[in-house]
């Protein structure tokens, strides 16, 4: 019921808006002064009607584009339209106007006005990170099982009630078995936000018998899905698949950034920007060295795929773990 509830909202908003916009060009048109309606009529003292020149032009613009990037961070409304509102009026009055272009402002002012509503209370999507292993992009709950096994990997099924191995006896003591993409294994229904560490993972990633990492599976909410048609959900790295992936000199990226070089923390922030939300505190306190990306919006995954990245790592900046998951939208 949530989620019709805020649509619902955002419809009322829609029409609400809709109805000032039209219901001012209507009186615009039909309020008149000396027989000529308003839409006609000139709404302010200025006597130039000639073109705006490129000068002109560009610092109008410019003056526009910084008061945008300063509103864009006020998270709010009322705040971000007094911050964009001198700037337009000033390109306005640069020119005589007339109530046409009155309403052009209004209207586009209401557009934007309502995006900005909409953002608050179901948000806009996010483009999914992707991490590239060995030249093969993941794409978080969009690449599928059979696309990666197409890449040349193969996918280890964890065998119900195997006690735990270590990394170099993952493959050969049998408490992961390999799976012959003949699609006969399955994903049970319903997302699940499972922890886990790769000694646990529901499934490995393989290439040329080297684990590469533990990965989970989402298939369908309400049926159960054939494994090869089933999506990467997480991804996990710890300490003995850094080291393997590093030993194979196979790449490692995420969005572009290479994992495996040392962690500067200016080119971390230069990368992902506001979607960092945690970095370490106190370089010289091993327990507070990580970093929190996040990739998420308004809508607090009711409506939108939501997505994190954890990264852990040792006093040289040497990546030590990493984790990435999307969390898929639900009530």
């Amino acid at each position: 019921m949530g989620k019709f509830y805020f649509i619902g909202i955002v419809i009322f908003l829609a029409i609400a808006y809709l109805g000032i916009v039209l219901g001012v060009y209507i009186y615009l048109k039909q309020a008149k002064i000396n027989g000529k309606p308003l839409i006609e009529q000139p709404v302010n003292q200025q006597e130039r009607t000639d073109t705006l020149g490129p000068g002109e032009f560009l610092v109008y613009f410019s003056m526009i584009a910084i008061a945008a990037v300063f509103a864009m961070r006020a998270h709010s409304p009322t705040v971000s339209k007094l911050i964009l509102l001198p700037p337009v009026m000033a390109l306005f009055n640069a020119r005589k106007r007339t109530g046409k272009a009155l309403f052009a402002l209004l209207a586009s002012f209401t557009f934007v006005l309502f995006l900005m509503m909409a953002d608050l209370i179901i948000g806009f999507p996010q483009k999914a990170p992707d991490l590239t292993i060995s030249d093969t992009k993941i794409i978080m709950a969009e690449t599928t099982f059979g696309d990666v096994v197409n890449q040349g990997f193969d996918i280890y099924i964890r065998q119900e009630g195997s006690p735990r191995a270590d990394y170099k006896d993952f493959i050969s003591s049998g408490t992961f078995k390999k799976y012959p993409a003949n699609r006969s294994a399955f994903v049970e229904k319903g997302f699940r936000r499972d922890g886990f560490t790769v000694s646990y993972a529901p499934y490995l990633l393989v290439k040329e018998d080297v684990v590469i990492g533990g990965i989970d599976l989402y298939g369908d909410e309400n049926k159960d899905i054939v494994l090869e048609d089933c999506k990467i959900i997480k991804f996990k790295l710890d300490v003995d698949c850094i080291a393997a992936i590093k030993a194979k000199e196979l790449s490692c990226e995420l969005s572009g950034f290479n994992l495996l070089q040392p962690l500067k923390q200016e080119r971390v922030k230069e990368t992902f920007g506001e979607k960092l939300w945690l970095t370490p505190i106190n370089l010289k306190d091993i327990s507070q060295l990580h970093y929190g990306i996040s990739w998420t919006n308004n809508s607090h995954h009711i409506f939108w795929n939501e997505y994190y990245a954890y990264i852990d790592f040792d006093e040289k900046n040497n990546m030590i773990s990493f984790e990435l998951e999307s969390v898929l939208p639900r009530e």
